[in-house]
């Protein structure tokens, strides 16, 4: 008659795989939180060139057909123009101004006629230092700011202090 031997692993054999679970994990969470950092300024970045070409089409096309060029008053205008989603000049989720991590806000300049010239858009991260680094902010002429430390700030034409992305 043969005896049955159970195969099992030894503690010290499951302590060194968790072990090296938790080396594996140590190094690779940090860059998964980086790179989805990244990738959400990214699309902050790409969500302010898509106002910037929204801003432009409303304008020069008159899409609230009254007559005057001037740019939309807030993200909301720039979306539901007419019956069909092809018409809307940005996808709803930036037109409700939160974005992968980052909120939007735009400004018209006033008062009339100064709104047929100035506009500029600021993108912050939901939370600072999760979703994202840095502020951005765009304008009319079709600049990317970016701030690191507060966000971006526009002075009544349009323009800004901070720096320039690119430059």
């Amino acid at each position: 008659m043969k005896l049955q031997t159970k195969k099992a692993f030894t503690l010290i054999e499951l302590m060194i795989v968790i072990a090296i679970i938790a080396i594996i994990a140590a190094i690779a969470i940090p860059n998964l939180l980086s790179a989805r950092k990244n990738g959400n300024e990214a699309a902050a970045i790409g969500g302010l060139k898509a106002i910037a070409n929204a801003q432009t089409l409303f304008r020069e096309g008159d899409k609230d057909t009254d007559n005057t060029l001037q740019y939309a008053a807030n993200l909301t205008n720039l979306t539901d123009l007419g019956a069909t989603n092809a018409e809307d000049l940005i996808d709803e989720v930036l037109a409700n101004g939160t974005k992968q991590g980052y909120n939007f806000v735009a400004t018209v300049g006033s008062p009339v006629p100064q709104d047929q010239f100035v506009w500029y858009c600021t993108a912050i991260p939901t939370v600072p230092g999760t979703t994202g680094d840095r502020n951005f902010g765009g304008n009319m002429a079709g600049l990317i700011f970016f701030n690191a430390a507060a966000a971006v700030t526009f002075a009544t034409d349009g323009s800004s202090t901070d720096p320039v992305l690119g430059n």
